[in-house]
């Protein structure tokens, strides 16, 4: 009966572990083919430019991700506080809502910058890709 148990637990422990994998296993395809640009047909010269203008930006995103986080950390510490005053309250979300728009806006920004290196194709692509990205992601459980 011991034995049993013991082969239960062990086929329940495989069971688990192989979903993990296959889940672990789609989730890096689909990574990888959200940054898939091959579908462009870019020129070599394109490529290399897309590629820097990418580079770029996600190196000036990475700091004001830091930023815009560390904006919202002070908005909790404010609501945490004993008795907020609205005032404060107020304060510290524009500060957010700043930083937040000025992450949109470098975005924006860089989505011009390559738009102007696509043809009329490629753009309706790059942009397609970029529609199928936001949607993958909002199929993503917010909470890792």
């Amino acid at each position: 009966m011991r034995r049993l148990g013991w082969r239960i637990l062990f086929a329940a422990s495989l069971c688990l572990n192989a979903g993990f994998l296959a889940a672990l296993g789609v989730q890096v395809v689909q990574h990888r083919r959200g940054h898939d640009m091959s579908e462009l047909h870019l020129t070599p010269q394109a490529k290399a430019q897309v590629d820097a203008n990418f580079k770029t930006f996600r190196e000036q995103l990475g700091s004001l991700n830091t930023n815009l986080r560390a904006e919202r950390l002070k908005m909790l510490d404010v609501l945490a506080s004993e008795n907020p005053s609205p005032e404060s309250v107020a304060a510290q979300q524009a500060k957010v809502v700043a930083a937040t728009e000025h992450v949109l806006q470098v975005t924006d920004d860089h989505l011009m910058v390559q738009k102007k290196l696509l043809n009329a194709q490629q753009q309706r692509l790059f942009f397609d890709h970029i529609r199928r990205r936001i949607q993958d992601s909002d199929r993503r459980s917010p909470f890792p």
